[in-house]
């Protein structure tokens, strides 16, 4: 075990010079290196080391704030600083009575045991902004620079961890594989496909018949003359190429159903609804952009979704996306024919919406900083400057009222409904912050105002730790100002909605991770419990969920919830409670808790998949060290959302969570048999933000995960035979061939960032082979250990090793690159 020590040594025997790490205006310069999982029992080793890179001595005036996944850390007695936990990922570094000043190019090593097992890159700590003489005021943001992570004690030793060799063979089982080669090979994969000869060419215009005078279809004119525009499309009457597009209820009982025919210079899109229309229009133009030359093959495609209910979540609390950038999420989900987009913009870390009469709630917990009395603003968590009005960081930035309308209708015309989250009774706390500033405003001009939204017990003693180590996250359900205060919101957000032109019939309460212990000491849920009859927390919970169904029903507002809503009620409450539900996320397909979905549905309950195993887009993509994302449900990627099973739950995982393959012959024997499969209406792949700091993360997390989401949204017939050896192989090659080949050009045009896989690479008999996911990839490699970059050697054919024990690949493909694959050799 290495030994935890804080000593002040010269620069010289530490790290790189003061030039390569001054940052801003900041005194010091700050690295974080990582030691070993293990290093003490329950505990990982790091350290930091601080340089003065200013031409003054650092007395004790000063401290360092940082962002950390939450967990305990230890340092040596005697250490000459402490390194405290402030609240959940906020930790303060502050000298001590054994500091002794730091002279100009003088260093300090903090060496540091955290709780826990660090996984990947994600763990390292972030956010770094240094104070001097108390003045918090004006953080001075610090870049932390890090050592690389090349040695397999950094992180979590697992059979699946994604070496070269590993990932070689993976990528063997991926070759070969075929797709079709003509304009319809389109994600998601449209039910029947018949190629007829002869072609039409698109030019630069074309026109339009119906939906100019027919009313009904006039949003899907409008909506097709746009997309095509930025194709370069124009509109104009008499012209060769004459698209048709026409409504007509009996074509079909499916009520997306459509029929797109492409005949010479004829185009006919009919549908069996609006939303029919639409899924055709959207099928030409995912065929345009498939096209060569925009050259479309004849052809008749007839089509339908299977689930109605399709869709992504994207968390908007956690991390801030702004306006700009959502408008481009819902592009991607309704490119590929989702039409749900659940919207999650308040958590216990913000409120990202603003609502009129509550400026508190954007004016206080959209701002997030330096902070130790957070009377002003909302702790830094996760990462940022300090500064809670730098709106370069993803810490900080609401939608205003006017931005979530426009949102709204631009959704809509592109046939994606926008589903609100408020995230209650748990996960509430930044509500709780905001309300409580309200408070404090109001206290002493106005009592009636200052009560009227309050949310929490003063004298509430319970003692309890959420999922996330928040003490104090969840609402006083006795309280009237929790149902005040929901009605305000809600009644807020119908204006908005209805400003829009829509009608807001849906709200998602949340309603999980109420941590256990929370209400156990409060007065007023104990004078609750006494004066309603309720026996235990989980009653208080069901009361809250009834008393807000109440409301929203009134307001003819159905209710969404995630899985903790519909689980282990009695039928009476079942009874009365499951019909006010448009749908409740099931999420936990892990273990003992995979047959939840199945339980849920039979209880009545309109259950949307969410499986963590398959479908959260925030799970990375592998155990590989610097592949950023959460593990606490396993590794998800792209395969993972494709080989779901959303008709069979038991067979949706192919291999549990320790990486080890499911016997999908025996895996559903004595479990939960769904007895109303009528009531699993969908999917939506939620996206969390902890790990998330910009836009171009939220889509390479996303793509090309959400291409599989996609197909078993659509289509959740599985296209493969477990009995038959090799056949789920050789339809995954396909997929993947057809990710690879047809749709990451596709987006590479758009301008959207998508994920790449990691090469793989193999030495056999001395000499080093590699290959990579898709065809067209190049791979380079290095021998020496060092980093590969692109003026690295390309991996062509078979390269002699020699004495190498270390070697490293990336893959290079469409203006993408990989993280690095490692071989280690004896």
């Amino acid at each position: 075990m290495k030994s935890i020590n804080c000593l002040k040594v010269l620069l010289v025997a530490l790290f790189m010079s003061a030039s390569a790490l001054l940052v801003a205006q900041s005194p010091v310069a700050v690295r974080w290196e990582m030691g070993e999982n293990g290093a003490e029992k329950g505990y990982y080793s790091s350290r930091f080391i601080f340089k003065n890179i200013s031409a003054e001595t650092l007395t004790d005036n000063w401290c360092f704030f940082f962002n950390q996944f939450s967990r305990p850390v230890k340092v040596q007695s005697g250490c000459p600083v402490n390194v405290e936990q402030i609240n959940t990922t906020y930790y303060r570094v502050t000298p001590n009575s054994d500091y002794r000043a730091l002279a100009p190019g003088d260093s300090m090593i903090v060496d540091m045991l955290m709780r826990g097992t660090y996984v990947n890159v994600c763990y390292s700590p972030m956010g770094g902004h240094f104070v001097t003489n108390d003045d918090a005021g004006h953080p001075i943001p610090v870049k932390i620079e890090y050592d690389e992570l090349d040695d397999p004690k950094q992180w979590i030793a697992r059979n699946d961890y994604p070496e070269g060799s590993v990932v070689y063979r993976f990528n063997e089982t991926l070759k070969n594989g075929e797709t079709p080669d003509h304009s319809y090979n389109i994600f998601p994969t449209p039910k029947n496909v018949k190629i007829n000869q002869g072609f039409v060419r698109f030019g630069n215009i074309v026109s339009i018949k119906g939906g100019l005078l027919d009313f009904k279809l006039r949003d899907e004119r409008k909506f097709l003359a746009q997309e095509l525009k930025r194709r370069g499309i124009y509109i104009s009457d008499g012209q060769h190429v004459l698209i048709r597009l026409k409504e007509s209820k009996k074509l079909h009982s499916n009520p997306e159903y459509y029929e797109l025919t492409v005949n010479d210079s004829v185009i006919s899109i009919v549908g069996t609804s609006k939303n029919g229309v639409l899924n055709g229009v959207k099928t030409l133009l995912a065929a345009i952009d498939h096209s060569k030359n925009n050259c479309l093959e004849n052809a008749v495609v007839k089509d339908y979704p299977d689930f109605h209910y399709r869709g992504m979540m994207l968390d908007i609390a956690r991390n801030f996306t702004t306006f700009d950038n959502l408008k481009r999420f819902i592009d991607i989900l309704a490119y590929y024919k989702l039409n749900i987009f659940q919207f999650h913009f308040t958590d216990d870390e913000a409120w990202r919406l603003e609502i009129p009469g509550l400026p508190e709630l954007t004016n206080y917990a959209s701002r997030r900083g330096c902070t130790l009395d957070e009377r002003d603003f909302m702790a830094q968590i996760f990462d940022g400057t300090g500064n809670p009005d730098d709106l370069a960081q993803s810490a900080n930035g609401y939608l205003t009222r006017t931005q979530f309308v426009d949102l709204l209708k631009y959704a809509h015309e592109r046939g994606v409904k926008v589903i609100p989250e408020i995230e209650t009774p748990g996960h509430a706390r930044a509500a709780i912050m905001a309300m409580k500033a309200r408070y404090n405003k109001y206290k002493d001009v106005d009592k009636m105002l200052a009560e009227q939204y309050r949310l929490w017990d003063d004298a509430d003693e319970s003692e309890y730790s959420s999922a996330q180590a928040y003490k104090d996250n969840v609402l006083d359900v006795s309280q009237d100002g929790v149902y005040n205060f929901l009605s305000k919101v809600i009644g807020e957000m119908q204006a908005m909605y209805k400003e829009a032109g829509l009608k807001l019939d849906v709200v998602h309460l949340g309603g999980d991770e109420v941590a256990s212990g929370a209400w156990s000491k409060s007065p007023n849920i104990q004078s609750l419990m006494k004066r309603e009859n309720l026996k235990n927390a989980h009653e208080v919970h069901e009361y809250y969920i009834r008393r807000m169904s109440d409301i929203l029903y009134s307001k003819h507002i159905l209710i969404q919830g995630w899985q903790e809503v519909g689980l282990n009620h009695t039928k009476v409450y079942d009874a009365q409670v499951a019909p006010r539900f448009a749908g409740v996320n099931a999420w936990s397909t892990i273990g003992s808790k995979i047959s939840v979905p199945y339980e849920l549905a039979n209880a009545g309950y309109p259950t949307i998949l969410s499986n963590v195993t398959n479908f959260y887009i925030d799970m990375a993509y592998s155990w590989h060290q610097y592949e950023k994302g959460l593990h606490w449900g396993g590794a998800v990627d792209e395969y993972a959302s494709w080989s779901a099973q959303p008709l069979d739950i038991y067979r949706t995982a192919r291999c549990d969570y320790n990486g080890n393959p499911i016997d999908l012959q025996r895996v559903a024997q004595g479990k939960i048999v769904l007895t109303k499969p009528e009531n699993i209406i969908g999917i939506v792949g939620p996206l969390w933000t902890e790990t998330i700091r910009n836009f171009n993360q939220v889509m390479s997390y996303t793509l090309p995960k959400v291409l599989g989401l996609a197909e078993r949204a659509w289509t959740p017939a599985v296209e493969w035979n477990d009995n038959e050896v090799g056949d789920f192989e050789r339809a995954r090659a396909a997929y993947n061939a057809k990710i690879g080949l047809v749709e990451l050009p596709v987006m590479q045009r758009k301008g959207w960032n998508f994920h790449l896989g990691q090469p793989g690479i193999n030495v056999e008999n001395g000499m080093l082979f590699a290959n990579a996911q898709y065809a067209g990839e190049v791979v380079r490699y290095t021998l020496d250990g060092s980093e590969p970059t692109m003026t690295s050697p390309i991996w062509i054919a078979p390269v002699a090793v020699g004495k190498t024990t270390l070697v490293k690949a990336k893959a290079y493909y469409l203006g993408r690159e990989s993280v690095t694959s490692y071989l280690w050799l004896k």
